[in-house]
């Protein structure tokens, strides 16, 4: 059994791998992400239809994520944690791209009570969606309401890269800051962390 979520594992990294060389090799141009979060539609873990903008309404944090990646199984604890301190203020959505059956089975084990859409193939062409941005998992997502991109930030988010992000969406969604204000405070965070 545990040879067979090895082969499943590798196959997963291999296909991202794949996937990933293949927008490289195959890109006629540099994309650039969009100025806003683009409506894609994935699975609920509940097996119904969800699109992004069921989602918006409180500044968004959009986590793309997979069960095979290890530094996003190390995130996904700080944003259960800001989702349970925060979630009437901030939505985190995941989308993992992954199988449902063992995105379910991780979602049990540590308690995500946030929402998460599921896909595959699907799920890769929607973080695709934000263009050069999207090099690798994790990925993640910062915008306001409206859905206009705040800013990104590839690889894992660590402990000490939350109060600023957590402060951040806060004073946006309180209207203590600008856009601008808050796009310059996530990209200063996401130039620290590299």
């Amino acid at each position: 059994m545990k040879q067979g979520a090895g082969v499943t594992i590798l196959l997963a990294a291999c296909a991202v791998a794949g996937f990933l060389a293949f927008r490289m090799l195959n890109a006629p141009a540099a994309t650039t992400a969009p100025d806003t979060v683009p409506d894609f539609v994935l699975t609920k873990t509940n097996g119904e239809a969800g699109a992004i903008s069921d989602y918006l309404g409180k500044p968004l944090v959009l986590n793309f994520w997979a069960t095979w990646c290890p530094p996003c199984l190390r995130e996904i604890p700080l944003l259960v944690d800001l989702d349970e301190r925060q979630g009437e203020h901030i939505q985190v959505l995941g989308v993992a791209i992954d199988r449902m059956e063992p995105v379910l089975e991780f979602m049990e084990r540590l308690a995500v009570a946030y929402p998460v859409l599921v896909g595959e193939q699907d799920a890769m062409q929607a973080a695709g969606s934000f263009g050069d941005a999207f090099v690798g998992l994790p990925f993640t997502v910062f915008a306001d309401a409206q859905g206009n991109i705040l800013g990104v930030h590839t690889g894992e988010i660590h402990a000490p890269d939350m109060p600023p992000i957590e402060s951040t969406l806060l004073a946006l969604a309180a209207g203590e800051i600008t856009q601008a204000q808050a796009q310059r405070a996530l990209s200063d965070l996401d130039q620290a962390t590299r």
